[in-house]
């Protein structure tokens, strides 16, 4: 038996060694395929849990920013009452002090300045705070991800004192981006409403066509506002609070003004913006057609549409100022919560946050090649 198994092998060397090479092939093959799947699978597994993290960040940095700009944006509307004093206005009319007719006047300008001002700038500001805290946010998710340079050394980019100084940009905005508008605006105002009397009778489409005029004039040739970010960046980052400047503060800072920059002055920052204004100018309408309704109330036999009635221009001052400032600040908000909102801010948001969150050993390696350099 011994001698046929030897003989068979003798006789069948070749076609053994074949299929053995083969067989052992096989179980190679399956071995390594085994591997690299299991490799895949934990590469897919790993790439989809830091997908997740990164979604839940982006979200709490959206919960975040809107949180902050609900509770700052009073701010921005106390700025614009102090700029645009129509009670100190009132007050000289009550007391006849001066020309009542040019203090009339006056009223008309700084009152219909502080409804346009209101929709201006609660949409930058909205727009401002979410692409603050979206570069911010990618900056911060770039710190808790990146590796080791060649060297063993990398500095945080968003260190506390960065965030400060670059968060604090928005005071430039209120300190001096504010007045800036406001005279963008009554200059506008004063425009299309100076030659309106206040004795003219006005249909509300008769206010429509003044104010889509007020808004080109305030356009020009730029799309919304001119040279946005002339109202939002200082031009000196050092105008902006100082702290302990540690030795890469300037640098990041610097890179983050620019970047931001760039961001307030491209295509989608207008597009989102434009879409911001459009819907202000809508609520504004929706208050300039509350305003007709409560003058028309004294008809009380009928209900009659308010587009179907002109009122005199100095009637519905008084009313319209009414409406702007003696409201509840919860209701004030409504337009800022539509804001915030806006499906189209928020994928503008999502893509700020994805640019800013994605090339980590990039920005990590710049930066340190910079400070290497100092």
């Amino acid at each position: 038996m011994f001698k046929k198994v030897c003989r068979f092998i003798r006789q069948h060397q070749k076609k053994i060694l074949v299929g053995g090479g083969v067989m052992v092939g096989v179980l190679w093959l399956n071995k390594y395929l085994h591997s690299k799947l299991v490799d895949f699978e934990f590469k897919r597994t790993t790439e989809y849990v830091e997908q997740l993290k990164k979604q839940q960040h982006f979200e709490g940095t959206l919960q975040t920013c809107d949180s902050s700009t609900i509770s700052l944006v009073p701010k921005v509307w106390e700025h614009l009452l102090m700029l645009l004093d129509f009670d100190q206005v009132l007050d000289m009319l009550k007391i006849k002090s001066g020309n009542k007719l040019q203090l009339w006047e006056e009223l008309k300008i700084n009152i219909i300045s502080y409804a346009v001002c209101e929709v201006y700038a609660t949409s930058l500001f909205v727009m401002f705070m979410r692409v603050q805290l979206s570069v911010i946010g990618g900056y911060m998710y770039v710190d808790t991800h990146w590796q080791k340079s060649e060297n063993g050394i990398n500095f945080p980019l968003a260190t506390a004192e960065v965030q400060q100084k670059y968060l604090a940009c928005i005071q430039h905005f209120l300190d001096i981006g504010v007045k800036q508008l406001v005279r963008l605006v009554s200059e506008a105002v004063k425009k299309q409403f100076g030659s309106v009397s206040l004795k003219d009778n006005l249909f509300l489409k008769d206010f429509h066509s003044l104010l889509q005029n007020v808004k080109l004039d305030i356009a020009g040739t730029h799309g919304v506002i001119p040279k946005v970010s002339e109202y939002l960046l200082p031009d000196d980052p050092a105008h902006l609070p100082s702290g302990s400047s540690a030795s890469t503060t300037p640098l990041v800072l610097s890179k983050l003004l620019v970047e931001t920059s760039d961001i307030l002055e491209s295509p989608d920052f207008v597009k989102v913006l434009s879409s911001c204004v459009d819907q202000g100018y809508g609520a504004l309408l929706d208050k300039l057609s509350e305003c007709y309704f409560h003058i028309n109330q004294s008809n009380k036999d009928r209900f009659t549409n308010p587009y179907n009635v002109n009122v005199p221009l100095a009637k519905v001052i008084p009313v319209l100022k009414k409406v702007l400032q003696d409201v509840p600040v919860e209701d004030k908000s409504l337009f800022t919560y539509q804001l915030l909102q806006l499906e189209l801010l928020k994928s503008f948001s999502a893509n700020i946050y994805e640019a800013f969150s994605q090339s980590v050993e990039d920005s990590n390696h710049s930066l340190n090649k910079q400070v290497q350099t100092v």
